[in-house]
């Protein structure tokens, strides 16, 4: 070969480099030979076209997935009027229409009652979270509700840039998003757990761009990721001061990596800083740690009650990790398949960026999942139940998990498919079809909740001049069950109805010192009626049986006849 032959075949070598690489590697490494040059240059060019053979998330034909997708939207459309309001969003519903006080106040009184407390429609509680002012209906909770998911699913659907030979728009991780029963569940309940998971993607907008390897796009997305828990914070409810404080504390231990990062680089090639998996170890004990210690320390509040029943507590941590992570994330989505494909290259993962998502992720995620072990410990107290049964009556509570969507997606997108890992459609094909049943149920049952149709028959039986009633019910879920019936009756409150709640042990001394028109009998309440005093209106069996405490028997309702 002559030597014009051969510099023709460097400069071809280099042409394509330059297009498949943003760096030349015969700018920095000297070569002697032309096979040495030729062979460094065919490596890096496979390399760079690695990532055009990798599935994402796996192979199982193009058009599967869009029809998947379709199938999806489809299944939110029919569960949009299948499904009842949820019970929460029935009380965000009352909290945002009641005009009887200025604010968003619960006009009949607080969600939980502690002690000896007994609701009375004249002590108004306070309701803190954000409310859409748009969400004046069942129809535009639900509408917002549903454009958060489909609004979801379209950032998971957007490639990063640093993901080379994909296309741009990638319907596969929308599919997944949109064919999910959590979401499904929850959009068609009217729950904000799309709107929740977009705020919090916040914190990945900057990873759409680059890999955040130098120190200034790694403070950029600490600002993105304090800004995406302030965000949250603020949508939940916490005060100004708490979520800004949240704000300050993620901005000071995020930039404090970065600076701890940079110094350590000049040691070594490899510091403890850019190990992921170590540092989301030491992220989730710290804050783990942390919200325990909190919990001993407080005599108010939801981890206040870590310190009455520490060892419960403790439990409930260990199913809340199961049922977020496990039911909630892996299987709900049909996540495991792409974790079990991905293991390896995520098991390698290193480097800064993905450090910090890590970390970060873990950070969040434990913070939730502590919540919720609060939370089940506290309604097990309130309500006099066991844990195993708060855990089937509240178990939907690992849905909140659903906000880490996106950095968790972000994160599998990282990893590497390795050789020896070729995707398996038979497992993504497995995954989806254990969906199936919850697919079709959340869609064509819908979620019914017993006092939607109570709510209904007591307004059709409500006259000009009556003013009250009382729902005798259990503890479980009581106060969520009223306000839906104040749905039905007086949403607004300019009929001016008084609601009231009591145990059926309370109800004789009640009826002692008030008057009311209507007594609403729950499923689970046992109560003696005087029929020469009350006269039935209606009745009927729960829509749906759910068993446990959560739904099952029936429920009356009864005109005063004095």
């Amino acid at each position: 070969m002559s030597l014009n032959k051969e510099q023709e075949t460097v400069q071809a070598f280099k042409s394509l480099s330059r297009s498949r690489s943003s760096s030349n590697p015969f700018d920095d490494v000297p070569f002697e030979n032309l096979p040495n040059r030729l062979t460094f240059t065919a490596t890096s060019l496979l390399h760079a076209q690695a990532p055009m053979v990798v599935e994402q998330p796996t192979s199982w034909g193009g058009r599967r997935w869009t029809a998947l997708l379709f199938c999806g939207l489809l299944l939110h459309t029919i569960a949009f009027f299948t499904s009842d309001l949820g019970l929460d969003a029935h009380v965000r519903l009352n909290a945002l229409n009641d005009g009887s006080s200025p604010g968003q106040d619960l006009p009949w009184g607080d969600l939980r009652l502690s002690g000896d407390e007994q609701q009375t429609p004249e002590n108004a509680g306070a309701y803190d979270g954000y409310i859409p002012p748009w969400a004046t209906s069942e129809f535009s909770m639900k509408a917002s509700a549903f454009f958060g998911v489909v609004l979801l699913a379209l950032l998971v659907s957007i490639t990063p840039r640093w993901e080379e030979g994909c296309d741009r728009f990638d319907l596969r991780w929308g599919a997944l998003v949109l064919v999910s029963p959590v979401l499904l569940f929850s959009a068609s309940r009217g729950y904000d757990e799309g709107m929740l998971a977009v705020l919090l993607g916040l914190s990945t907008f900057g990873f759409y761009f680059n890999h955040g390897e130098k120190p200034s796009q790694q403070r950029l997305h600490v600002l993105l990721m304090a800004t995406s828990v302030l965000l949250v914070l603020g949508w939940k409810g916490f005060s100004v001061s708490a979520s800004l404080g949240a704000w300050l504390l993620v901005v000071a231990i995020g930039f404090a990596w970065v600076q701890l990062n940079d110094a350590l680089l000049k040691r070594t090639m490899t510091p403890f800083t850019q190990r992921p998996w170590m540092v989301a170890v030491l992220v989730s004990l710290t804050v783990y740690i942390a919200i325990v210690l909190f919990g001993l320390m407080s005599d108010s509040g939801t981890f206040s009650v870590i310190s009455e029943q520490p060892l419960t507590y403790l439990l409930a941590t260990g199913f809340a990790i199961f049922d977020s992570v496990g039911l909630y994330l892996l299987i709900g989505f049909a996540l495991w398949p792409i974790l079990r494909h991905r293991w390896t290259g995520l098991r390698a993962l290193q480097g800064p960026g993905i450090t910090l998502l890590v970390g970060f992720t873990a950070g969040v995620l434990t913070g939730i999942v502590a919540y919720i072990a609060a939370l089940w410990t506290l309604e097990a107290s309130l309500w006099g139940r066991t844990l195993p049964e708060i855990m089937v009556i509240l178990g939907n509570n690992g849905r909140y998990a659903t906000a880490l969507l996106l950095p968790l997606m972000f994160i599998l997108r990282w990893a590497e498919v390795g050789e020896d890992k070729a995707a398996s459609p038979r497992f993504m094909q497995v995954g989806l079809v254990v969906l199936v049943p919850f697919l079709l149920f959340t869609s064509l049952v819908g979620h019914q909740i017993w006092s939607d149709d109570a709510g209904a028959s007591l307004a059709s039986a409500w006259e000009s001049d009556d003013e009250s009633f009382l729902l005798v019910s259990p503890e479980t879920l009581a106060m969520h069950h009223l306000y839906v019936l104040k749905s039905a009756v007086d949403l607004d409150g300019s009929k001016d109805i008084d609601g009231y709640w009591r145990t059926a042990d309370e109800v004789d001394a009640f009826l002692g010192s008030h008057h009311v028109d209507f007594i609403l009998l729950a499923p689970g309440a046992t109560l003696d009626i005087n029929e020469q005093a009350w006269s039935l209106v209606d009745g009927e069996d729960v829509p749906v049986h759910v068993p446990v405490g959560i739904q099952s028997g029936s429920w009356s309702i009864h005109r005063s006849m004095t």
